[in-house]
């Protein structure tokens, strides 16, 4: 890829200045995603008590929420433990946007072609909010630890996909984007702040950039942006593996050229460059 003087970044969408955003927001609407968003892996089963606490939100808030997003199917009740899990209609809502995505069936059978030849992971990822989530992923070893499924959240700030992700956006968004990271996660903003930096650097002399142990020790990535049309979210793609089977040199001299390649043929193939 040649050198150039900015990183792969993506044109900024024209915004309609006429649309007051605080006037248009749904105040009950996202109290509901605030519900939602509490369940985790690591915290599937919740009660009231759990969604006051991590919400934040009244006591009458969390039941009325609870009880509609219940009616509704995005939330199940377990009855004789008084929890509730997430619904069904939660994957429901998913599911359009994942089969509509035409890009996701491109890279599919490109990146099960480099996750086979350099056995490593290979996913492909958005924004969310302040964190990355995965649309595709594909293990060379399904008996990997480290195995993330498509809607896995990954850190934005320490991963090698999330750099790649935040350097890929206009200036505008990039600001705005960092400075939401820096109110959430104000520790680790600052933490990350010079590997930020550092990140840009790599991506403009050789196209990606490195997390080495940072998201989970023992476990490195190297992450390239792809481009995309104005109008649509920001898409990269990562290479992981463990530091046990490749070291970092071969990392940097084999894996980010070949997944710089990889990327660079699905923009030809999606018409961008």
């Amino acid at each position: 890829m040649p050198k150039s003087s900015s990183p792969r970044a993506t044109p900024a969408a024209p915004e309609d200045a006429s649309v007051d955003p605080t006037r248009n927001f749904g105040i009950a609407i996202a109290r509901a995603f605030d519900i939602l968003r509490c369940f985790t892996p690591e915290r599937s089963l919740l009660g009231n008590s759990d969604l006051v606490r991590l919400s934040g939100l009244p006591r009458s808030t969390v039941s009325r929420l609870a009880f509609t997003l219940e009616e509704l199917g995005y939330l199940y009740r377990l009855s004789p433990i008084g929890k509730y899990r997430l619904g069904w209609g939660v994957v429901s809502l998913g599911y359009p946007l994942l089969t509509s995505m035409a890009l996701r069936h491109i890279a599919r059978p490109e990146m099960h072609a480099l996750a086979a030849r350099l056995k490593v992971n290979v996913n492909m990822g958005t924004l969310h909010r302040t964190s990355v989530v995965y649309l595709e992923s594909v293990h060379f070893d399904e008996t990997s630890t480290t195995r993330p499924d498509i809607g896995a959240p990954r850190s934005l700030l320490s991963s090698a996909i999330g750099r790649a992700l935040i350097w890929s956006l206009d200036e505008r968004r990039r600001t705005a984007l960092l400075n939401r990271a820096a109110i959430a996660e104000p520790e680790a903003f600052a933490r990350t702040k010079a590997k930020l930096a550092q990140a840009r650097k790599s991506l403009v002399a050789s196209g990606f950039c490195l997390s080495l142990g940072e998201t989970r020790q023992g476990y490195s990535a190297v992450s390239v942006p792809m481009r995309v049309v104005s109008y649509e979210e920001p898409i990269a793609f990562n290479c992981a593996t463990a530091d046990h089977r490749m070291r970092k040199d071969r990392l940097q001299n084999e894996v980010g050229p070949a997944l710089v390649a990889m990327v660079t043929m699905l923009e030809h193939r999606v018409g961008i460059r």
